[in-house]
């Protein structure tokens, strides 16, 4: 079974979507597979998805909703468990880009594992979920993609390949491996291409760039965007933005 939540987030069997028939057991999967390295008391599920409900109409609700949870996932009580007020989901027979995400992040330093977060990165965490629950981990993600982004300096030997039909998603939107083939290739020029800065906004950003600059979709409201340097220096560029936005932007990285 295949569970994808970053970008586009669902329950798979091979390419097939599974329905868990609930929006709300989906959701509590998807939150024990957030939190998959302790148990989850029934009082923080209580909490964040029945909130005013009382103690017995919630247990009831719950034991419906992971019984939804196991069928979906063909699994059984040994492997998602709700015992002492606890509940516990194994994710030895689940395949997941978020376990996958945290476990590269973890041996970071090899270029390997570097290559692989950027690679699952395909979208912000659980984009489009309003739910408040989802936002610090959503914001973790972000973070550790920021991280890595900011400590960026490898040469464009380092990486296999340059350039495929797939790493481009828009007229200006480009994915994250193909933009810093673009800045490796940057760094090694004598004329710089582009500027690469990291940012904040709410603006609608293809609104607010040129035809000639690309960017990636980091979260909601952040990008890395390749401005095309032409005869422009970056305090100039800076004060450009500044007006294009409407000061409606803040500078989180300039390489």
């Amino acid at each position: 079974m295949n569970i994808k939540m970053f970008g586009e987030y669902g329950i798979y069997e091979k390419k097939k979507k599974i329905n868990l028939k609930s929006k709300k057991a989906e959701k509590i999967l998807y939150y024990l597979i957030l939190n998959n390295k302790r148990a989850v008391s029934f009082r923080e599920i209580a909490k964040v998805f029945f909130d005013g409900y009382e103690e017995i109409y919630v247990k009831k609700n719950l034991n419906t909703l992971l019984y939804m949870i196991r069928k979906g996932l063909k699994t059984d009580k040994s492997d998602l468990k709700f015992e002492n007020n606890l509940i516990f989901l194994s994710t030895n027979k689940i395949s997941c880009d978020f376990l996958k995400f945290q476990k590269y992040f973890e041996n970071v330093l090899n270029n390997k594992a570097y290559y692989k977060i950027l690679e699952i990165y395909s979208g912000e965490l659980l984009e489009g979920l309003k739910d408040e629950w989802v936002e610090p981990y959503r914001k973790l993600c972000e973070m550790q993609v920021l991280f890595l982004l900011k400590g960026f300096n490898h040469s464009l030997e380092s990486i296999e390949g340059f350039y495929s039909d797939e790493q481009m998603h828009g007229l200006n939107e480009i994915d994250i491996k193909f933009a810093l083939k673009l800045i490796s290739l940057n760094n090694s020029r004598r004329v710089m291409m582009y500027f690469p800065i990291i940012i904040k906004t709410s603006q609608k950003i293809n609104d607010k760039i040129r035809k000639s600059d690309l960017f990636v979709r980091l979260s909601l409201d952040t990008y890395l965007i390749l401005f095309e340097v032409g005869k422009t220096i970056k305090k100039v560029l800076k004060e450009s933005l500044l007006k294009r936005f409407e000061n409606d932007i803040s500078f989180i990285k300039v390489f």
